[in-house]
């Protein structure tokens, strides 16, 4: 039996060309609650910290940030 080994890979810098069987791209996922009643959702590569992915990652859609982040999103405030 071969035991196959992932390779992580960052999300940002792989063009689709390069992708090869076994890879993994993680990510990571960070809701910010706003200060005027709001919240969003944004995502990155794991390898950035927390306050890069809020401040510079992709912003994800409200269903997936409502089903991730029930709690923001049972909280009365709105997803921007």
């Amino acid at each position: 039996m071969t035991i196959t080994r992932r390779r992580f890979r960052n999300k940002v810098i792989v063009l689709p060309s390069d992708v090869q069987d076994g890879d993994a791209f993680p990510i990571k996922i960070v809701a910010v609650a706003g200060f005027a009643g709001d919240w969003a959702a944004y995502v990155g590569p794991s390898d950035w910290s927390d306050d890069r992915i809020a401040d510079a990652g992709t912003k994800i859609s409200d269903k997936a940030a409502k089903e991730l982040f029930f709690v923001l999103a049972m909280s009365g405030r709105g997803y921007r």
